[in-house]
């Protein structure tokens, strides 16, 4: 047992060594575990209390492997500059500058607090070392794509992958995920752009077979109903998810908008027939009535137009886009 955990250490430090969640986690990193830590860096930090940031930056780093659901790709900048971090403190540069150049990737627009770090910190000055290079394009592998196991998707550092390509001089987090309830099903770290070749296939890809479940070529293109989502928050932060959200109204509004030009127009319609029963009128009082009653049909055709163009405008301008806000307490 030992001679393998030595072996593990070796091809973990030089980038080879990879394995499911399942086979060697002694137990799942869960978001709430997970954000327990990131909570206990923050603090930690804030109040230089270097054990125990050394204890918990070890931890997650040894247990990126073992996360048990998809996070949100903002909890992942947030993990790697904390590991990146702990291996400053370590001393160990070079390593905690390629953890920083990861996490600006990710975030390319973050600073440290200044409650977290003074304005002249050294590890400040490492950390803002690594933004450059952070804007590094990423290797693209030619003639293959990726080829996730059926009913997952591959997730690389929070991001869905959609293409094999990685970053050079950096660490990744590569996670097989289920696409039934989010959940790593394996997980791979990965270094540089050594992808593994398990994932790829020189396959011409399958249109129809990239589309989501239920759907036909007719209706992809349409934009799903559903509901906005809880915030969540890993540590240090906050997410929140808004995706369309159809709102009740808007299909009754765009009906009834269209109803109101519909009679709207047949009022002024009936005018006509009024107008020519008043050019034809032979008596006083025939003239007066139909006077009066082409008057209000013109009248009551115009309100109903106004009334029908301004429901429906409503209805076309009421909102339903996509969003998504990210917040952090820094």
């Amino acid at each position: 047992m030992r001679t393998r955990q030595i072996a593990a250490a070796v091809l973990f430090g030089l980038g080879l060594w990879s394995a499911p969640v399942s086979a060697e986690c002694e137990r799942s990193y869960t978001p709430p575990r997970l954000t327990h830590d990131l909570g206990t860096m923050s603090s930690s930090l804030r109040t230089l209390d270097e054990e125990t940031f050394r204890t918990t930056g070890r931890r997650m780093e040894a247990n990126l492997t073992c996360i048990s659901q998809k996070l949100p790709m903002p909890v992942y900048a947030s993990l790697y500059r904390y590991i990146g971090a702990y291996h400053y403190l370590e001393k160990d540069y070079q390593v905690a500058g390629r953890w920083f150049r990861a996490a600006l990737e990710l975030d390319p627009t973050y600073e440290w607090d200044v409650n977290d770090l003074g304005p002249s910190h050294p590890l400040r000055t490492t950390f803002e070392a690594q933004r450059s290079a952070a804007a590094t394009e990423p290797v693209v592998i030619d003639k293959v794509q990726i080829n996730p196991p059926v009913g997952t998707e591959l997730v690389l550092d929070g991001r869905t992958m959609r293409e094999p390509a990685l970053t050079e001089g950096r660490p990744h987090l590569l996670q097989v995920v289920s696409l039934s309830d989010q959940s790593v099903v394996e997980a791979v770290m990965i270094d540089g752009a050594d992808f593994p070749d398990r994932f790829l296939t020189s396959a011409a890809p399958d249109p129809v077979a990239l589309e989501e479940p239920g759907r036909n070529r007719r209706d992809r293109n349409k934009k799903p109903s559903v509901v906005e989502t809880d915030e969540i928050a890993y540590g240090d932060v906050r997410v929140v998810t808004v995706q369309r959200s159809r709102p009740a109204a808007k299909t009754p509004m765009l009906i009834a908008g269209g109803a109101g030009l519909l009679i709207g127009g047949g009022l002024y319609a009936a005018s006509f027939t009024t107008r020519a029963q008043f050019n034809s009128a032979s008596t006083t009082d025939d003239l007066l009535q139909a006077q009066t009653l082409t008057n209000t049909l013109v009248i009551a055709s115009g309100s109903m137009l106004a009334v029908g163009v301004g429901v429906g405008y409503a209805g076309v301008m009421m909102g339903d886009s996509p969003g998504v806000f990210f917040g952090r307490r820094f």
